[in-house]
Order: C-alpha cells, then structure tokens, then sequence
C-alpha cells in the first residue's frame, strides 16, 4: 500500500493491474434498504450491536452479474448481490449505502464456510477478482468454500465516488512530481483540498466513511448476511489492513485469516514511503542484475549494475527536463514513467515487459512505460477511466491518515533522506504528506492497538524482496496482532501465494482448509 501522492494506487496492482477494471452489477437485488430476515441465528448475530439488527438480519437478493460481453465466460458461475450498510457506524440511523459482492458457490454439497477475498489497494476491486477466482484460490480452497470478492464502501460498483472527468484525470497525472523550487507545499494542499471538494460534491456521503474501520464493520455485516458464525479471509496487501483491523475489532468473530504482504498500520506517511522508495530501488537492481546476468545485450548495458541503474535514472531526468508526448499526444511526466516502471517489479514474471518497455523508450518511444501507468490507474486505450481506484486510493489513505502534523521542514528533511537512499524513485515519490493535509475531511481517529484475541492464530505471509509492503511490515503486524504466524517467502515480487511457490500455496491452503499453522519459522523460497 501506498500513501504518497505519486504512487498513489500501486499496491492495488497485486489484483486491479492484472484484471480487466470493468463494471459488475446484480440484474437484481437493488434495495435500497436491507430486508429482515425471518429469524436470525443467534450464533451469527451474538454481541450485535441492537441498532445495526436490520443490517446483521438481511436477506439478499441473488442475481446474475453484470460483467461485459468479453468477461461472461469467467463469470458463467458467479452470481452478485448488494449488502446494505450504514453510511455512518457511529450514526446507523443517518442514511445507508451498499457493498457489492461477487460469489463462486463450492462445488461441495457442504462446504466449510465463505471465505471473503480482498485484492488490496485501496481501490481494489474484489468483485473483478473473482473474474480469476481459480488464480487467487486453489481447487482446494474453492472445493472447501463459497468464495465471495467484494467491492469495499466507496470503491467502483459499491456506490463508487465520483470526482473527476477523464479529462480532469489525465490532467492531474500530468502534473509532475512536486519541486519544492518551483511550487510550495499549499500548492499541493490546494490541490487535494480542491479534488477532495468536488468528490464531496459528486459523490453520496459514503466518501466520508471509507475508511478501514467501517469497511472493517461491512466485512462484519457480511458475515452475518452470509450466515457464518466466524469470518474467513484472504487478503492482499491493503487487504491485510483491512483483515487486521477486523480482528483486532472483532476477535471473537475472527476464523482463519490469511494476510499476504502485510502492511503495518501504525506506521506515518514518511516511513511507509521511505521503505517502498527503498524496497523498489532494491527490486530495480535485481532487474538489472538478472538482465544483465541472461542478456548479452541487456538493454540498460553490461557494465555493472550501477551503470545501469544511472542509464534508468538518466531517463527518469531526460523526461523531467523535455517535453515528450507519446502517440496520442499526451506527455509523459517523471511519475509516469516511474510508475511505468514499477508496475512490472511487482512480479519477476514481468521483467520482460520492463525489459521491452525501457528498450522502447531509450529509443524515444514511451507509449509502453505510460500504457503500464494507465493501468495502475484504471485507463483504458480509449481514454476512458474504467475504475475509481485512484479516487478511491485518495479518499481512504487521507481518512486513515495516522498524523497530519507534519511540518515542511519534516517533509524536506524526509524528500533528502528518501533521494539518498533511493536515488532513483526517491525524487519524485516525497512530501506526500501534504496531500492529505488538504483534504476536506479530518481523519479517523486510529486504534489504540491492533492486538487480536483470537481463538487460532492468523496467518501473515511476508516476502523478503517485497517492493511494495516490505518484509519487515509483516514482522511487525505479527508482531502487533500477538496471536499470529508468520510464513516467509524468501524472493522477490509483490506477495507470495500466487507467485507459483508451491510450498506457500500448500501451506496456505493446509491452514484454510484444516486451521493448521506452518511450523514457526517455516521459509519457503530462495531468494
């Protein structure tokens, strides 16, 4: 996960990249308020608060999902339905909105449970992800659950925020990365201030609840909706901050929790930004290393790998200091061609993309480096914003901002330290912090602690090489929850269960299937 204003939405790439971004709507089910059902299990609904009863005790309305004409063979077995949810935990009465949700049924007569999957993000899209439902859970898994992806509150088809036109869009990711020399830190806080108004003004009142807390409380009302004593849950990245924040709310309701690329909740703005400069830097040299390694004629040369980091770096100021557009007239700005090429680092299966994307642009063709940039993004060839992921990207990092008290000398002091340390990302990933400083609505107020009482321990899986929710991450959130596990996957990339590394998938899968933990200090991998 991501919290600066440049790489606003790229840990949301673990799923969002590598999916199609388009709508899904049930054909039915489209109360606006949530129908009771005849009488609630008292297992199920047990600790409930008396006010949100109408919300544990809804029936849904099944129908058939609206994918487009290109997704109905991925989506032949899943079907979709709206979960009604108050807008305002805090005030159920003030109004409601909706969570969509798209499920897969086990083929068993009598599976164990629901198991809720989150891509990451925030923005990710859950019901897109059940379009790969048999990539992101294996045979066991689905044989064993009815496997549900939802969209969280705010985010694409669960009363999506809205805020700006396509046009805007691109106008914004045109901007370049902020230079304290050229512009100060209330340009920045203008900026957001004035983005985060006309979300306000598009958008139903759900963009002043997105945050994780109350996605948190949803995942809740779902369990409850689906009938199911215990919450399991497998998630991605961002997704482990949602399952975190469950647990650490709702312990006694918490089943068997997979959290994969941790993130740690309680760090700031700085910290989170400074590790993933840092994490990608160390993922580039080991693409230029393993091209240097496998190609007589690596495209960045055979000189070492610091020459060939410089040649990557050289590019990154030749865009910064030129006027270059790519085919259909837009021009590429330093944080375009960055997330160009931190798109591909997510996976060691994509360096051949990057490969091909830096060759290109070397020769003054960037159409590659921007298409992978639009992806993050959710634009598609036509121009059109498929997805809110970057709205909604915004929207829920500046609610769960953990400190807006951040000076400007912080933020210079910070923009110095990230260039030193990553001096290829680093000068164009700083002062995040003033985005969220602008933006109309204050934050939530966070935990106390994220510790989880839980009756079996949740598993978090971390990846020693992960760029986008470093290693250390998922030590502390173990750490934090107090009743966890952590599996090591020693390797590169975003994430390991779907990386193809069978001895995570099977423990994962043994753990959802049985509640059996890994041993402690299980590694799998070789970096």
């Amino acid at each position: 996960m991501t919290r600066t204003r440049t790489a606003r939405s790229l840990a949301a790439s673990v799923a969002v990249a590598a999916l199609a971004l388009t709508g899904c709507a049930p054909q039915s089910g489209q109360d606006s308020e949530p129908a009771a059902t005849s009488e609630a299990d008292p297992n199920v609904t047990a600790g409930t608060d008396a006010a949100l009863a109408t919300y544990y005790n809804q029936d849904l309305s099944w129908g058939e999902c609206d994918y487009p004409p290109e997704d109905q063979d991925a989506a032949e077995n899943l079907d979709c339905a709206r979960v009604i949810v108050p807008v305002d935990y805090a005030n159920p009465g003030a109004g409601d909105t909706f969570v969509e949700v798209s499920r897969l049924s086990s083929s068993e007569d009598d599976p164990q449970g629901t198991l809720f999957l989150n891509p990451g993000g925030p923005g990710g899209s859950g019901v897109d992800m059940m379009l790969s439902a048999g990539f992101f859970a294996s045979a066991s898994v689905r044989d064993n659950y009815d496997i549900v992806g939802f969209d969280p509150r705010g985010v694409d088809r669960s009363d999506g925020i809205e805020c700006l036109t396509d046009q805007e869009m691109d106008e914004w990711r045109a901007e370049p990365a902020f230079d304290p020399g050229s512009e100060t830190v209330a340009d920045m806080r203008a900026t957001y201030a004035e983005i985060g108004t006309k979300c306000k003004e598009k958008s139903s009142p759900v963009v002043s609840h997105m945050d994780t807390q109350s996605v948190a409380k949803d995942l809740d009302v779902m369990r409850a909706v689906f009938d199911q004593p215990a919450t399991h849950y497998l998630g991605f990245s961002y997704g482990t901050e949602i399952g975190a924040t469950y647990a650490s709310l709702f312990p006694q309701r918490t089943g068997r929790f997979v959290l994969d690329g941790g993130v740690d909740p309680t760090m700031d703005e700085r910290a989170v930004t400074l590790d993933q400069a840092k994490g990608f830097e160390d993922n580039l040299r080991h693409w230029v290393e393993d091209c240097q390694e496998t190609n007589n004629q690596c495209v960045v040369g055979n000189d070492g790998v610091d020459a060939g980091m410089k040649k990557i770096q050289d590019l990154l100021a030749k865009v910064a200091e030129e006027e270059i557009t790519v085919s259909d007239g837009r021009r590429i700005t330093p944080v375009n061609a960055v997330e160009g090429i931190l798109v591909p680092l997510y996976s060691t299966a994509s360096y051949p993309q990057l490969n091909s994307a830096l060759d290109k642009a070397f020769d003054g063709n960037f159409d590659e480096l921007l298409s992978y940039s639009d992806s993050n993004h959710g634009r598609s060839s036509s121009g059109e914003y498929t997805s809110n992921v970057s709205e909604a990207f915004t929207a829920v990092n500046c609610l769960d901002t953990v400190s807006r008290n951040v000076s400007e000398q912080d933020m210079a002091e910070a923009a110095q330290t990230m260039e030193r340390e990553a001096p290829t990302f680093g000068p164009y990933l700083s002062y995040g912090d003033a985005a969220c400083q602008g933006w109309p609505d204050e934050p939530v107020e966070p935990l106390d602690s994220y510790a989880a009482d839980t009756d079996q321990p949740l598993l978090v899986v971390g990846t020693t090489h992960d760029p986008a929710t470093p290693y250390a991450w998922s030590e502390a959130l173990v750490e934090k929850l107090g009743n966890a596990r952590l599996l090591t996957n020693d390797g590169w990339g975003h994430t390991a269960y779907v990386s193809g590394d069978s001895c995570i998938k099977d423990a994962v899968d043994t753990y959802l299937v049985s509640g059996a933990v890994p041993d402690e200090g299980t590694t799998c991998g070789s970096a």
